[in-house]
């Protein structure tokens, strides 16, 4: 019960500017992979079930199965052997700013709303390299690397392509370390590049942002979709 109060109140901490900034990636201590959910490399607590799906693949290509563990306010992920890939989706739900702040509800019964939101994303996670990687898995909305990342040094430049229900996507907000806000954009192919400028984890995200006005729980949707992977 502990627990979950403290989660509660966490969640009503966020706010706008944090949420849109929050990446999920994958974290392996050993042999644990523990999901991650915030920005700069921290974690903010987050519940198990907003993990909505995931999968791992093994270096052959292989597809392994994958057990959620709930750790209260975050999760593990259980394979039967070390990923190549981890692939987990993630959705936190409708979010409403009132005058009292942000909270993690629909915005249906709620007076005096300010500005409601959903986000979701489609997170990749490398750690081994296969060439079948340059080629799509099936995300709603998908990154995929047209080259190995993990081959990449600093000052070397990752290019990618960013697709839409399996189609380019053009005009997505691209975000990495270097990258201003709002600067760059994939173009009419849905492809970008950037250019690595740390050592450590990288993530490169693309976002597409929607007006739901039919939506009865949130106004705004936002889909990204990254790619996690270490530069040494």
């Amino acid at each position: 019960m502990k627990k979950a109060v403290m989660l509660a109140l966490a969640l009503t901490l966020v706010s706008a500017a944090t949420l849109y900034a929050h990446d999920t990636w994958v974290a392996r201590d050993g042999g644990t992979y523990v999901v991650m959910w915030g920005h700069d490399g921290k974690s903010d607590p987050y519940k198990a079930d907003f993990i909505k799906a995931a999968k791992g693949i093994d270096a052959s290509g292989k597809d392994l199965s994958v057990m959620v563990k709930d750790k209260g306010t975050s999760a593990t992920l259980v394979m039967p052997q070390e990923p190549a890939l981890v692939i987990v989706v993630f959705n936190s739900g409708p979010w409403v700013k009132t005058p009292e702040g942000w909270k993690n509800v629909s915005k249906r019964g709620v007076k005096d709303v300010l500005q409601s939101i959903k986000g979701e994303t489609f997170s990749k996670n490398l750690w081994e390299w296969n060439n079948s990687f340059t080629q799509p898995v099936g995300g709603k909305m998908e990154l995929v690397p047209l080259k190995n990342p993990l081959a990449l040094k600093v000052g070397d430049k990752l290019p990618f392509q960013v697709l839409y229900d399996g189609r380019p996507l053009p005009g997505a907000t691209v975000g990495a370390e270097g990258v201003e806000k709002d600067s760059l954009k994939t173009d009419k192919d849905g492809k970008a590049e950037v250019v690595i400028k740390k050592n450590g984890l990288n993530i490169v995200k693309a976002t597409r942002k929607t007006d739901t006005p039919n939506d009865p729980d949130a106004d705004m949707l936002y889909k990204s979709a990254t790619i996690a992977f270490e530069v040494k």
